[in-house]
């Protein structure tokens, strides 16, 4: 095998283990419907069909299946499964299985051009963008232009993640006032 096959050999290889999603283990309990975001300190837990991901330092009673890190201007965000560990340079993606539910977890440029997280849950079933920098509020409208199909926006707001939902035209911004999660379903596409 010539030097050239053996390159392009090489590629392939790496391209289809980035591309070949990271299994995780479903749990025993059935699968509730729909999901959660529940604010908790600067960052928030994220429930859904199964998973918990603890974004930003949140605090959680039970394990997470998934730790997020945004990015800032020197570091790309950072994603932790089990033992794996990775960071998400601008134009990445991770795709997740546990059990019957798929996670894609992609960066993209966020209105700073600091990479954004953008969370798929199912198939197009919910998406949640995570931007790394503070938006201004009079910003907001175009976030759902920027991220189009995303259902819910976690933007930094004093140092804290709020919610700020999508699907309307008028801006409602939930954060740690809330006393009970964030609850979302299914949208259908």
């Amino acid at each position: 095998m010539g030097k050239s096959a053996v390159a392009a050999l090489v590629m392939w290889l790496c391209l289809a283990a980035q591309a070949a999603p990271l299994r995780l283990p479903a749990g025993k309990e059935p699968v509730a419907e729909g999901g959660s975001v529940t604010v908790a300190a600067q960052g928030v837990l994220i429930r859904y069909r199964g998973w918990l991901l603890a974004v930003d330092g949140a605090a959680s009673p039970e394990r997470p299946d998934v730790i997020l890190n945004s990015a800032d201007k020197l570091q790309a965000p950072r994603l932790q499964a089990g033992s794996t560990r990775r960071d998400l340079p601008l134009w990445s993606a991770v795709e997740l299985v546990k059990g019957a539910t798929r996670l894609r977890i992609s960066a993209l440029p966020g209105p700073d051009e600091t990479p954004a997280l953008l969370l798929d849950f199912g198939d197009s079933d919910y998406r949640i963008v995570m931007p790394a920098a503070v938006i201004e509020r009079h910003d907001y409208p175009a976030l759902a232009q920027r991220f189009p199909g995303a259902d819910l926006a976690l933007l930094l707001q004093d140092g804290r993640r709020v919610m700020l939902p999508l699907e309307s035209s008028r801006a409602q911004v939930f954060g740690a006032e809330q006393a009970v999660p964030y609850r979302f379903a299914k949208v259908k596409r």
